[in-house]
C-alpha cells in the first residue's frame, strides 16, 4: 500500500509542476490553425500543405520558445516547458479529441458539430445525420 501511495504522490507532483497555461493555450492555438478555413488560408498564403502533426508540432516549438523568453524562464525551466509541451500532445490527442468525437456522435446538435470537426468525419461518426436523415 505504501508502493502505492508513493506513486500517486509522484504523479500529483508532476501533474502541478506542469505549465497549465501553456497546455490549455497551446491546444487551442492549435484547434484553431488547424480549423478548415484557417488552414487553407495558411496553405494559400505559403504555398505548402502539411500534415496536422507536424503544424502542431511546429507551433508548440514557436510558442514554447515565445513563452520563454515572454516570461523570463531560466534555462532549468525549459525541462518544464517541454514536458508541458510532450503533455499537451498526448492530453489533446486522448482525451480532448475523444471527448469531443463523443460529444459530436452523441449529444451535440448538427449545426454545433459541424463547426466542430469536418465533413468526412462527422459523416463517419453519424453516417444518418450526414445523408439529412433525422
Amino acid at each position: 500500500m505504501e508502493t502505492l501511495t508513493d506513486i500517486i504522490a509522484q504523479i500529483k507532483n508532476y501533474m502541478t509542476a506542469l505549465d497549465w497555461q501553456y497546455i490549455i493555450t497551446f491546444i487551442i492555438i492549435c484547434y484553431g490553425i488547424n480549423n478548415y478555413k484557417v488552414k487553407e488560408g495558411i496553405q494559400k498564403v505559403t504555398g505548402t500543405q502539411t500534415r496536422t502533426r507536424y503544424r502542431v508540432i511546429l507551433i508548440g516549438i514557436i510558442y514554447g520558445t515565445g513563452l520563454y523568453f515572454l516570461r523570463g524562464y531560466k534555462i532549468q525551466q525549459i525541462e518544464n516547458l517541454l514536458q508541458s509541451f510532450i503533455f499537451a500532445l498526448v492530453f489533446h490527442k486522448f482525451i480532448v479529441e475523444a471527448l469531443l468525437f463523443w460529444l459530436v456522435k452523441h449529444a451535440l446538435p448538427e449545426s454545433i458539430s459541424k463547426h466542430l470537426v469536418d465533413e468526412e468525419q462527422l459523416k463517419n461518426l453519424n453516417p444518418d445525420k450526414a445523408d439529412g436523415e433525422h
